[in-house]
């Protein structure tokens, strides 16, 4: 009786030790995420004149915004959400969370429109940037370059040099070094 009385003890604390185990295994397991909703802050009235002092936040001058303004247009938002955080010390997410919802600005002085792009190269638009209106457009030294780079199968760092030259974005760029012909391969 006695062998019968400790095995049923034995089954017992298996048992009990299966069970505490199980759960700590279960708390270790990785949960799946809740789901967020974005509450965007209430938004900043930006019906001020021009003239005035810079808005809310702190450190947005008006030449910054139209800044912000002229990038969120031409698409180009991580460099509208590096500028807005140089501005203004916001954090990665709360700006951008902003640029996400920026609408562009109708009061400030759009003095910013080509500060990205030279004069000579800001006639070249997302839409018709074609291969040939972006070599037009382009000083020869910096289209040699391109020819070199594209024939030595270097898109990445010609992508890189279109959209510094011209102000376009990585889709409208890429887009143009995939459909570029060198000069020497003609």
């Amino acid at each position: 009786m006695d062998t019968i009385v400790w095995i049923v003890v034995a089954v017992v604390v298996l048992i009990v030790a299966v069970l505490i185990l199980r759960a700590a295994f279960r708390g270790m397991r990785p949960q799946a995420p809740e789901a967020q909703t974005y509450t965007p802050t209430p938004a900043t009235p930006r019906s001020a004149p021009a003239s005035a002092a810079p808005t809310t936040l702190s450190g947005l001058t008006p030449a910054a915004t139209a800044e912000i303004d002229r990038l969120v247009a031409a698409g180009q938002k991580i460099h509208a959400i590096k500028l807005l955080r140089d501005s203004t010390g916001l954090g990665l997410k709360e700006a951008k969370d902003r640029i996400e919802h920026w609408s562009v600005s109708t009061t400030a002085p759009h003095l910013a429109a080509v500060s990205n792009a030279t004069a000579a190269y800001s006639s070249i638009t997302p839409s018709a940037a074609t291969p040939a209106s972006v070599r037009a457009a382009l000083p020869t030294n910096v289209a040699a370059d391109i020819d070199r780079l594209v024939a030595g199968n270097q898109q990445i760092h010609a992508i890189k040099i279109v959209r510094e030259q011209t102000g376009l974005g990585l889709k409208e760029s890429k887009h143009v070094i995939e459909g570029w012909v060198p000069h020497s391969a003609r």
